[in-house]
């Protein structure tokens, strides 16, 4: 017994000996493992590599830290790193901390920064011929692979290709990767919060390989789903949003195919909340952030909408410049009128068809102040939902065709159409033509969407003459000797009128000063 126990006791000495040794040996090639970090991250991303410490602890498990390490894509100092982490660490167990390639199960990172550089491609002949000796090194795992990167409370920063631009920066609330160092496809998981309009973005998807002579052009894919959106981030609109959709392509370039939702979008100037829904197909430039719209198809109340364009950042300004085409080929007016105009109820009824370009400069006034819309437009069919204005209406179309307006038809529609701006809270009217049984009116001028002012001035021209329009008569008999002043090549009356006053209390009148002008 004495002896089994000797031999025991040698046994598990020897043993401890050996695994001290082992870890002993480990322990000595800190130095050895630190450059083999540096070396591999260098080669892998060609990029300049900074690490201010670096341990390694082997017992019980391997356990190795480090703190600000830096890495600079191409050595380039004219633009942030590409990578920087406050403190990091790895974890594994000895045998793959003593294999080759390198292996540790997950590696933990802590203050997490990245910033895509604009594209940074060397003369095609020098690209050519390093990509052709570097063929053959990308075919194999790296000299260090790990099974998980995550990483939380990180940051992306995409650097903008135009000096004077500011950085679009994602808050990464947490990341995961699997795997890092094998040269191949890496899946990914992902949740960012999106600053403007603020969100949480949850994205899955794979990423990569790497691309070390051109990161834009790294290849991802996968599914978002955009929640939580509070519109209101954008200063003159409001309402919740969700999205949902896929991506695919390469960093500086990616194609996204998705829907939104909005029970409740709104414009402030009216507070109008209405249902709205889209389909879109756009391109993001993934290293700057600017987006291409392909085609956007919305809906909200009745109305479809199609448009087409660019989100793009502006230089030395905050933001992003808006500019987009937008056609209504089949709509309601009703649905326009409440997005953009005050009251519960819209001023006019019909179908609409719209043509126009939309430009939303950067800055950090609210939207309507920025927003410069110009087109041209179509109302069919059109009537006032005020009853006293419809009245009128028909009073003047029973009128200008010289009938008695006495029992006029008040559900008289007409047809509206013209050119029109917006800028600066105010909707500009030009070469408006307006429309109804027996009369034109052509009318320009100006309505304040804020202050919902009036002024536009404009003629009415009729069939019949202002005698005929009296409705028989002493009255007619009497306005025979004024037809002549108001006869406008033609047969019937040709009046100036303007129109001032607000949109709940409009006045018309004869504008005499142009009358007079006449003779």
């Amino acid at each position: 017994m004495t002896l089994r126990a000797a031999r025991w006791g040698v046994g598990i000495i020897g043993g401890l000996l050996v695994l001290l040794a082992i870890i002993a040996g480990a322990g000595s090639r800190t130095g050895t493992l630190r450059q083999l970090v540096i070396d591999t991250l260098a080669d892998r991303l060609d990029s300049e590599v900074q690490l201010e410490t670096f341990s390694v602890d082997t017992f019980p498990t391997v356990h190795v830290t480090g703190s600000n390490l830096i890495i600079r894509h191409k050595g380039r100092k004219d633009v942030p790193p590409l990578v920087s982490v406050a403190s990091f660490q790895l974890d594994g167990g000895l045998i793959g901390l003593l294999s080759r390639p390198r292996r540790f199960r997950t590696v933990s990172l802590a203050g997490l920064q990245i910033n895509i550089p604009p594209g940074f491609k060397r003369d095609a002949e020098q690209a050519s011929r390093t990509s052709g000796n570097r063929a053959q090194e990308n075919d194999g795992p790296a000299a260090i692979v790990v099974d998980t990167m995550e990483a939380t409370d990180a940051a992306l920063r995409l650097i903008p290709k135009r000096a004077g631009k500011e950085p679009r920066v994602f808050a990464i609330h947490r990341l995961k990767m699997t795997p890092l160092g094998r040269a191949e496809t890496m899946s990914f998981e992902a949740t960012v919060i999106n600053p403007i309009p603020k969100g949480r973005v949850e994205a899955k998807g794979t990423f990569g390989p790497w691309n070390r002579e051109d990161p834009g052009t790294t290849p991802l894919g996968g599914r978002y789903t955009f929640d939580d959106v509070v519109l209101s981030t954008v200063k003159g609109i409001g309402g919740g949003l969700t999205s949902k959709g896929t991506f695919d392509g390469q960093l500086d370039r990616i194609g996204v195919k998705g829907t939104t939702h909005s029970p409740d979008f709104r414009v402030n100037v009216s507070a109008n909340a209405v249902p709205l829904d889209t389909h879109f197909e756009a391109v993001v430039d993934g290293t700057d952030g600017d987006t291409y719209l392909n085609r956007v198809e919305a809906t909200f109340g009745q109305t479809s909408l199609t448009a087409l364009g660019a989100i793009v950042g502006a230089e030395g300004v905050k933001g992003r410049t808006i500019n987009l085409h937008v056609q209504i080929d089949k709509g309601r007016v009703e649905d326009v009128l409440r997005l953009g105009v005050k009251g519960n109820d819209p001023a006019m009824t019909g179908a609409i068809a719209l043509h126009a370009d939309l430009n939303l400069p950067a800055g950090p006034e609210d939207v309507v102040d920025r927003l410069r819309l110009a087109g041209s437009f179509e109302v069919r069919d059109a009537k006032f939902s005020n009853k006293q204005i419809q009245a009128k209406l028909s009073d003047l179309s029973e009128r200008a065709r010289g009938l008695d307006p006495d029992e006029h038809a008040t559900h008289v529609a007409s047809n509206f159409q013209g050119q029109f701006r917006v800028a600066n809270d105010v909707l500009s009217l030009r070469e408006g033509a307006f429309d109804v049984p027996g009369a034109v009116v052509h009318v320009g001028g100006t309505y304040g969407l804020g202050s919902e002012a009036l002024e536009f001035d404009g003629t009415v021209r009729m069939k019949a003459t202002i005698s005929q329009a009296a409705g028989g008569g002493m009255k007619s008999a009497l306005l025979k000797i004024v037809d002549p002043v108001f006869k406008r090549d033609g047969a019937g009356a040709v009046l100036p009128i303007t129109i001032r006053g607000t949109r709940s209390d409009p006045n018309l009148g004869l504008d005499f000063g142009r009358v007079l002008s006449r003779k």
